[in-house]
């Protein structure tokens, strides 16, 4: 057996035994984690670690790995504590098991771990509010012919264009052909949110329908001209009540002509 899955062994042995609460994260997943900085750890000298130099290559490369240990143990969603406990689990398994926790080693470790967990915790809360801040982003049915997004905030591209993916798979569930898009509460104009919000157009195209802009301001221009978006193919309306009244004009029109492509964007709307 290598000595590093031995210092691995010696880890899990101890972790299951000191079972700190980990809210419901496998303690496979933890050791997992915690694998690559057991290597680096048992790698410095015991004397080193007692009396060294912290700030040479070793030391700082030990501490960098540690500081992305506690982002993933955050990302795991442990608590502060938690992953404190962790930490001085692993350097009890290496060599030197009887160094003090509160010695300058072991609080460089801590620190280490810590500055990473804020990091990570960091992390965690921006991701949380991101996909709460896009579940209310959903098509939202005007009338028999017509679902409009009404979007808010700031939003990543990606969590946009999937906004008017949910869009095109409304409105090819419902057999509806016209959709309103409004921008005028929509934050941070830019070339990659653009081409998100203004794909709702070619999607409405193959389904054989229409797409009323609205709230296409200033900023909104500039960010279409940067992605190359042609504006005057679009159809555009100064607000929500003349998209919504432009919508009503086409209601009760019969579907005539509609062509087979849509069913290109099964794939894609049905996923």
């Amino acid at each position: 057996m290598k000595h590093g899955d031995a210092v691995s062994e010696r880890f899990a042995a101890l972790l299951e035994e000191a079972r700190p609460p980990t809210g419901g994260v496998a303690f496979q997943a933890i050791a997992a984690e915690v694998a690559p900085a057991l290597t680096l750890l048992h790698e410095l000298p015991a004397n080193e670690r007692v009396s060294g130099d912290y700030e040479s290559f070793g030391f700082r490369e030990c501490f960098a790995v540690l500081t992305l240990l506690g982002r993933r143990l955050a990302l795991l969603d442990l608590t502060p504590t938690s992953a404190i406990q962790v930490v001085l689990l692993a350097l009890r398994c290496i060599g030197g098991s009887e160094e003090s926790p509160s010695g300058p080693f072991a609080q460089h470790v801590i620190a280490a771990t810590i500055e990473g967990f804020v990091l990570g915790r960091e992390e965690r809360v921006a991701h949380t509010a991101e996909a709460r801040a896009s579940k209310p982003l959903k098509p939202l049915r005007i009338d028999e012919a017509a679902f409009a997004l009404i979007a808010s905030g700031v939003h990543e591209p990606a969590v946009l264009s999937e906004c008017v993916d949910s869009l095109g798979r409304a409105m090819l569930n419902a057999d509806v052909e016209i959709a309103i898009v409004d921008l005028s509460q929509l934050g941070e104009p830019n070339r990659e949110r653009a081409t998100a919000v203004f794909g709702a157009d070619e999607i409405s195209r193959m389904l054989g329908g229409v797409c009323f802009f609205t709230g296409v301001d200033a900023r909104w221009k500039a960010a279409a001209a940067d992605a190359r978006i042609p504006l005057d193919a679009l159809q555009i309306k100064p607000d929500l009540a003349g998209a919504i009244a432009a919508a009503h004009e086409l209601t009760g029109r019969a579907a005539e002509g509609r062509g087979p492509k849509w069913r290109a964007l099964l794939d894609r709307l049905r996923r």
